[in-house]
C-alpha cells in the first residue's frame, strides 16, 4: 500500500496525538480507561490519634480543674453548631466524660481534671473527632482558616492553650 505524500503526516500526527494521550494516561493526569470514578486521596485527620488528655475519663466530679472557653466555628459566614454532649459517653470513656467536653450547643467547652493540667485546643477537636490544624477544619480544607482569641489574630491554632472565659472564633472561607 503506498501513501500519498499527505497521508503520511496524518499517520505521524495520529500516532504523536496516540502517544501523547497514552503518556498522559499513564502519568495519571487523565483516566479514559478506567471507567471506575476516580478516587480522591482520603484528607488526613488530626483526630484519628487523640492526645494523651482526651483518654482521661472524670469518673466523679472531685476535680481540681474546671473552666469554661468558648468556640465559635464560622464555615463561608455561617455558624456551625458544635453538638451537644460532645466528649460524654463516648467508646473512650462510655460511662464517663472526657476532661473537655459541650452540655450543649452553646460554644460552652467544659475544661475539667483532676489534676490541673495545660489543655491545648487540640484535645477537643481529637474528642469531638473532627480535625482542626492551620490546614483547615473537618473536612473544609481548600480554602483560608484563621482564628482569634477575644478579638486578635492567633495562629496556635490546634496548639492553643485553653483558658478560661477566652473567646475562640474559628473562620473558614472556601476559595
Amino acid at each position: 500500500m503506498i501513501l500519498e505524500e499527505g497521508g503520511w503526516w496524518m499517520v505521524f500526527t495520529a500516532v504523536c496525538l496516540a502517544s501523547v494521550v497514552g503518556l498522559l494516561e499513564y502519568e495519571g493526569a487523565i483516566n479514559l480507561l478506567d471507567e471506575s470514578e476516580s478516587v480522591e486521596k482520603p484528607l488526613t485527620n488530626t483526630a484519628e490519634e487523640m492526645h494523651p488528655l482526651g483518654e482521661q475519663c472524670l469518673t466523679t466530679h472531685d476535680v481540681a480543674m474546671h473552666f469554661h472557653p468558648y468556640l465559635t466555628i464560622i464555615i463561608d459566614g455561617d455558624e456551625y453548631l458544635i453538638p451537644e454532649n460532645s466528649g460524654i459517653y463516648t467508646e473512650t470513656c462510655p460511662e464517663a466524660m472526657h476532661m473537655t467536653h459541650t452540655h450543649d450547643d452553646s460554644g460552652k467547652l467544659h475544661v475539667e481534671g483532676h489534676t490541673v493540667e495545660e489543655v491545648p485546643l487540640e484535645v477537643f477537636f481529637d474528642v469531638w473527632g473532627k480535625h482542626f490544624d492551620e490546614t483547615g477544619i473537618m473536612e473544609y480544607r481548600d480554602g483560608t482558616i484563621a482564628m482569634t482569641v477575644n478579638g486578635e489574630v492567633n495562629t496556635e491554632y490546634q496548639n492553643l492553650i485553653l483558658e478560661d472565659g477566652q473567646n475562640i472564633v474559628i473562620t473558614y472561607t472556601s476559595n
